[in-house]
């Protein structure tokens, strides 16, 4: 079964990349931009400088905007035209354990969490008083009654958590900063009509969830990867799928460069309009089909700036012709 490494990058190759590389049975693949450094090189890994973007995917590349995250999208196109099964993602600053990667077999059975909108899923792998970045911060206080039960689940999308610097917002990051060592052991799946913010920095799909690989590009950057997740999750359930969170995997301890002043701007968004975001989700009547799902997702969102640019909707119309062609 081919599997790939999906990252990108603006920077000459970091430590964590070279590590990466030598995860067996993975093909990496970097996704470069025009800030990346013109010499990008590493051993045993398939770099997409710019000119290659368009090359691969000249109707694509032609509409999606340079210079933002969201380039990783050609990188997820580039694994699916070389016959990826499974697709995972990462960052050029995170660091594989050598347990790394986990267990992402697609059937599991497993502990099933349910029982409210929201779950901080870090409180079930030690995570102590921090949350991942998009949970809603009302949340954070309010007393939930959270079921567990055994079951059998279809893990076509799975997150495996990261150590130490991990996936936090800002405010968190401001008032505590606290490195976080997680559980090295644990599965959980939520349960339809259960949510909890899945990120883009140790992340798994499998081939029936790949349509939902798509990272939006007219949305703040700290939101981006957090509204791809909210998302996806939904679409799942039509297919009878289940988000699993699974144990650490990776780490982080030396970070890009961030400023936490212009993170935490760049997040309002999700502080503000998550919860209505989840309203709007749970009022869709989607179907088993996850391409015309996508498409009524983001044309429903698409008017309502709050959440998403309105130029959106073209550029996932464009991906859905790309994912039909390849898929």
């Amino acid at each position: 079964m081919k599997q790939s490494l999906v990252l990108t990058t603006i920077f000459p190759p970091r430590k964590d990349v070279y590590k990466l590389s030598k995860i067996r049975d993975w093909d990496l693949i970097a996704v470069g931009d025009k800030k990346t450094p013109n010499d990008w090189h590493v051993d045993d890994v398939s770099y997409l400088n710019p000119n290659k973007h368009g090359k691969l995917f000249p109707k694509f590349s032609k509409i999606l905007p340079w210079n933002i995250y969201a380039r990783k999208n050609i990188g997820y196109l580039f694994a699916i035209q070389q016959q990826s099964e499974v697709i995972g993602e990462t960052d050029d600053d995170v660091s594989p354990y050598k347990n790394f990667p986990p267990n992402i077999e697609k059937n599991k059975k497993i502990s099933v969490l349910s029982g409210d909108k929201f779950v901080n899923i870090y409180k079930y792998f030690g995570g102590g008083l921090s949350w991942p970045r998009g949970y809603p911060l009302n949340y954070l206080t309010k007393k939930q009654t959270i079921k567990r039960k055994i079951k059998k689940v279809n893990a076509y999308i799975q997150n495996s958590l990261i150590d130490q610097d991990s996936d936090f917002d800002a405010i968190y990051r401001l008032q505590s900063d606290k490195p976080v060592k997680f559980k090295r052991s644990g599965e959980y799946a939520l349960a339809k009509g259960t949510y909890c913010p899945l990120n883009s920095q140790n992340t798994f799909f499998h081939k029936k969830a790949f349509p939902l690989l798509y990272i939006p590009s007219f949305v703040n950057p700290r939101v981006e990867d957090i509204l791809r997740g909210y998302i996806a999750q939904r679409i799942l359930w039509e297919l009878n799928g289940n988000l699993v969170f699974t144990y650490t995997t990776t780490y982080t301890n030396d970070r890009n460069v961030h400023d936490y002043m212009k993170d935490f701007k760049s997040e309002i968004p999700l502080y503000l309009y998550t919860e209505k975001l989840i309203k709007t989700l749970d009022s869709l009547s989607l179907d088993s089909n996850p391409n015309k799902s996508l498409i009524k997702v983001y044309k429903t969102l698409g008017k309502d700036e709050d959440i998403v640019g309105k130029d959106e909707y073209k550029i996932v119309e464009a991906w859905i012709n790309e994912i039909e062609e390849l898929l």
